[in-house]
């Protein structure tokens, strides 16, 4: 029995050395996957942020597209992980906003997941609107709904 014990003392190392890639490319798979939604939330999170503060202004459209640009870029800056070659479209038509971003998700340290597939990064796309309502008309809007909540009530 002492001698089977002997036999068998190096096949925990062989089945190690096979499960650990496994083990490894699963957690790394996991961190990129990680990396890909947080810069996916970030990007969604700007876009709709941008739709928003190019609401409050009521002037003139030049100045809304500006105002919605800065404050995209200001809400990215800094925040994405892997994600390069941003790139941010504003659309205006008649009191909707969109924006839409568009990037390149870049595996970090330049690892390339799929070689076969020849390709190194994964297309981000993320999308927000918002429509422009006057503070009046809106107000009046929300009444009206509240006036009708209570009708019901009774």
């Amino acid at each position: 029995m002492h001698r089977i014990r002997k036999a068998y003392k190096g096949s925990l190392t062989v089945e190690a050395s096979l499960l650990f890639p496994f083990i490894l490319m699963v957690i790394v798979i996991s961190i990129y996957a990680m990396f890909f939604l947080h810069d996916r939330a970030v990007l969604d999170a700007a876009a709709y942020e941008a739709a928003l503060r190019g609401c409050e202004i009521t002037s003139e459209k030049a100045d809304v597209m500006a105002k919605v640009r800065k404050t995209g870029e200001e809400t990215i800056e800094g925040r994405l992980l892997s994600t390069r070659n941003v790139n941010m479209d504003v659309s205006i038509t008649g009191q909707d906003i969109r924006v839409r971003y568009t990037g390149e998700f870049k595996v970090p340290g330049g690892v390339n997941l799929v070689p076969e597939a020849g390709f190194s990064a994964l297309t981000i796309k993320a999308e927000g609107h918002s429509s422009r309502r006057t503070p009046v008309s809106y107000v009046r809007e929300i009444r009206t709904i509240e006036n009708a909540e209570k009708r019901l009530r009774k």
